[in-house]
């Protein structure tokens, strides 16, 4: 099941999930997309429960949906190979805001604004993080032995099995601020990979990231209000502090490849990576890009208006 494109609407109020695809969404699109007060009376027990469920999200984009006031956020559960999850807005979320399960990669999350308690519940590997702002805690689970598939690159063909040790993710040019930061990516079975980010009030790096840069002093404030028209995000950066650390444009090539299916990060149509626009579809410096969602140049206090998008 799959090639479907999901744009535009308005789901809530759902006991069980908003949007779910547990015999997979194959090469689907989900987009623009509300989804909010999902699973919150806690009516039924069981498997499947989020704004958003999917198995088998290969090469599926789910990019610029409102995803709040759920369960948990997004889930994906096995084969995510491929997918991109990009430009969302999730808070308020009484669980994590994206919990990925027994995925072993490529997976590219980017540009998101995670504003949750709990940001992150991994228990897969070989999962890309850049350029997103973090105010919740990430958790990573040490191991899994269930044997889950991966394929051969954009298709649905099992190219082999393998269980899940959590590491080989990737974390560049992300913001944290409030919470645990990385403290809890640690070397495993396999390394992280790891550069660029930012780390703000309590938000501490992984022993992993050589040169983190630390601001424990600098708090960008985050309130999100919900205001006629749509939801805006008060922040404020000391820009130039953060710019005087220069940091790589995220491209296939600095993601390098993800380590089990030995395959690389790029788009679902085989084209090279780059994130050289922000949360709104704005050019990023390409030879200093601003960490986080958004690209910005001057220091000061924002209002930005983050849903609807555009």
């Amino acid at each position: 099941i799959g090639g479907h494109i999901v744009r535009n609407n308005t789901i809530s109020h759902c006991e069980q999930a908003g949007l779910v695809g547990s015999l997979g969404a194959i090469f689907s699109t989900i987009t623009g997309n509300t989804i909010h007060d999902i699973h919150m009376r806690r009516l039924f027990t069981g498997a499947e429960m989020a704004g958003i469920k999917i198995h088998a999200a290969i090469d599926t984009e789910i990019s610029g949906n409102h995803i709040y006031r759920c369960n948990m956020g997004l889930w994906l559960d096995w084969m995510a190979q491929g997918a991109r999850v990009s430009r969302n807005l999730f808070h308020d979320n009484a669980g994590q805001d994206l919990f990925v399960e027994v995925n072993h990669g490529p997976l590219l999350v980017d540009n998101n604004l995670f504003l949750s308690k709990k940001s992150v519940l991994s228990l897969s590997q070989g999962t890309a993080y850049a350029h997103n702002l973090f105010a919740g805690n990430i958790h990573i689970l040490g191991f899994d032995a269930r044997m889950t598939p991966f394929h051969k690159p954009h298709s649905t063909e099992l190219a082999g099995m393998h269980n899940n040790p959590c590491g080989d993710d990737r974390y560049y040019n992300n913001i944290f601020v409030r919470s645990r930061g990385l403290n809890a990516c640690k070397a495993e079975q396999f390394p992280p990979f790891l550069g660029g980010n930012v780390y703000l009030v309590d938000a501490e790096p992984s022993e992993h990231e050589e040169a983190a840069l630390v601001l424990q002093d600098h708090d960008p404030g985050l309130v999100l209000t919900h205001k006629s028209g749509g939801c805006y995000l008060e922040i404020a950066f000391d820009v130039a502090r953060i710019l005087e650390r220069r940091r790589p444009l995220v491209t296939t090539d600095v993601l390098g490849k993800a380590k089990v299916p030995d395959l690389p990060y790029v788009n679902r149509d085989g084209s090279p990576v780059r994130i050289a626009t922000d949360y709104f579809g704005a050019p990023r410096n390409e030879d200093n890009p601003f960490p986080g969602p958004f690209e910005l140049s001057d220091t000061g206090k924002y209002t930005l208006k983050v849903w609807p998008i555009g």
